[in-house]
């Protein structure tokens, strides 16, 4: 009797609270607002997204945005085994027409060849990586862009000793102050005064206002050293004016400069110097 009591009580009990699925059911979590829904599939995704990308294949001889070619020239004698390591470009291209050193492969030399940047066309511009070995040594290490140095360049000499660096910014110091007759595009060069370690160091060079070459010469530790020449502004040719000669060395402070020669815009000569031995 008693067992029968206490059955008719619990089935009781479960009724008020709404039947043995509701007893036996688990409590739901009170839902945030402001907590994110997230599924299954969010968490396949998140652990999928979770797994590092490939990295991505290198261009092969792609530099500076371009495709290049590689290529070599060879020097040997007994005693000497030279290589320089370049890329050219395929197609001849157009240059720039102020840098004074422009580099190619000249094919009929086999060698590479430096001119002067006049916005001329040439084939087989250097552009990329570049070394110059000297029995196995490498003695030159640089970089070009569209035929200019650019980059950090390392010297070094044959037992492998680093004697000089230098920093270029396509073709110019990379410290060089370069001004310009158009400062709002900067593509009419006026002048370039070279520095190195806040010296003056390097080729100076002044330009017309058509493009021409006006004055160009070098400085050393400050000071203006070796010949320095300047030219007539004659659209299409290049033709001297007059040379001025400086010190040979920085350090020589009693050395007094003076015109060397001078011509006029025919390229006769009006004046040499007295200085100057007969040839």
């Amino acid at each position: 009797m008693l067992k029968k009591l206490l059955l008719l009580g619990l089935i009781a009990a479960v009724s008020a609270c709404g039947g043995i699925n509701q007893v036996l059911a688990p409590a739901k979590e009170e839902v945030d607002p402001d907590k994110p829904n997230i599924t299954l599939e969010d968490e396949k995704s998140a652990k999928e997204d979770s797994i590092p990308d490939a990295e991505l294949k290198v261009k092969k001889n792609f530099f500076f945005g371009e495709k290049t070619k590689k290529a070599f020239t060879a020097y040997r004698d007994r005693n000497t085994e030279d290589y320089r390591l370049f890329n050219v470009l395929p197609e001849p291209i157009q240059v720039d027409r102020y840098v004074q050193e422009i580099f190619y492969h000249n094919t009929e030399r086999d060698a590479v060849t430096k001119v002067q940047g006049r916005g001329q066309t040439l084939a087989r511009v250097l552009h990329g990586p570049y070394e110059r070995l000297v029995n196995d040594v490498v003695v030159e290490k640089g970089q070009f862009i569209y035929g200019m140095k650019h980059g950090t360049w390392l010297y070094q000499r044959k037992d492998s000793t680093l004697y000089d660096k230098e920093h270029y910014v396509k073709g110019w110091l990379r410290d060089a102050k370069i001004t310009y007759y158009d400062e709002d595009t900067k593509t009419k060069v006026k002048e370039v005064i070279p520095y190195q370690y806040g010296k003056k160091e390097g080729f100076y060079y002044l330009f017309f206002e058509s493009g021409n070459i006006a004055v160009k010469g070098q400085y050393v530790f400050d000071q203006k050293v070796g010949v320095w020449e300047e030219f007539h502004n004659i659209p299409g040719v290049v033709v001297q004016k007059r040379q001025i000669q400086y010190p040979s060395n920085f350090y020589d402070w009693d050395f007094e400069p003076y015109i060397m020669r001078e011509w006029n815009r025919n390229s006769q000569t009006v004046y040499v110097s007295p200085k100057i031995r007969p040839q």
